[in-house]
């Protein structure tokens, strides 16, 4: 029985079922279904270990699940969170399970493409690297160990909308670690951008979401009220390369910071 998950709140407008399932996946499916169409959710059904329907956004759905199925969570080593909306090969999640377990990680998340919508630079796929120990991951694409997710939900308050639970994730796992968070960029993902999603009527199903519009101003009170810090710094402790060695710069940074001096050199012995 294979101690890898999947979970996400799935509504109408996704295809996760024809970008994540194949033959040979190490890794179940859960699925909450926040859509409308008794059609689509007997659909997701056929293709996924469970799936029930239920009104709210990723993490409500998840804090929802994970309390009332502490028995079909408690069957698993590690817990990806995943939006449903990103494009994903199998081979590549089997690969992020593979990662988080070889190097002991908390909490993890695949690179993501340069076509993605991307957030926070260090997020992006760097070539030639294996993994980035990093400050930060970022929600919607986070891969869990069991033990980091449980220390999460003991103090996640269905309230946040996903907006600030990738701080809340680090600073209760412990912010001062060098080694437990990670970027994998021998792995990739697309997060697609907001103008390429699948819109009904003309607008994201996220918009249904109740307070979706209010998600950053929920966590702000919350982290000010339990005395968290609202953000947090976006560094990158190591780079690991494809062969293993590493560095505390990114070699590309360094060779282009070592042409600039060159040039600065030159231009100044005129």
């Amino acid at each position: 029985m294979t101690k890898n998950l999947i979970f996400t709140s799935a509504g109408d407008n996704t295809e996760f079922y024809k970008n994540w399932i194949s033959n040979n996946q190490d890794y179940d499916i859960c699925v909450i279904y926040y859509g409308s169409s008794e059609e689509i959710y007997n659909k997701y059904k056929d293709k996924v270990k469970f799936i029930e329907k239920r009104k709210g956004s990723k993490f409500q759905n998840f804090y929802y699940f994970y309390n009332k199925y502490p028995e079909i969570v408690n069957e698993y080593e590690y817990l990806f969170i995943l939006d449903d909306d990103i494009i994903f090969e199998p081979n590549d999640i089997n690969k992020m399970f593979n990662y988080a377990n070889e190097y002991n990680l908390l909490i993890c998340q695949p690179s993501l493409t340069n076509n993605s919508a991307i957030s926070w630079e260090i997020t992006r796929n760097k070539p030639n690297i294996k993994l980035t120990y990093t400050s930060f991951v970022e929600v919607g694409i986070l891969l869990f160990k069991k033990e980091a997710i449980d220390k999460l939900m003991t103090i996640y308050d269905p309230l946040l909308i996903c907006y600030g639970v990738d701080y809340l994730a680090i600073q209760i796992n412990g912010i001062d670690l060098k080694n437990k968070y990670a970027v994998i960029h021998d792995v990739k993902c697309i997060n697609p951008h907001p103008i390429n999603k699948i819109k009904k009527n003309n607008e994201r199903e996220i918009s249904s979401i109740l307070n979706i519009n209010n998600r950053e101003e929920i966590w702000v009170n919350f982290a000010k009220k339990n005395n968290y810090l609202i953000n947090l710094p976006k560094t990158v402790y190591l780079y690991i390369y494809a062969d293993n060695t590493t560095d505390t710069v990114y070699r590309n940074n360094r060779l282009e910071n070592h042409r600039r001096a060159i040039v600065y050199n030159r231009f100044n012995k005129r």
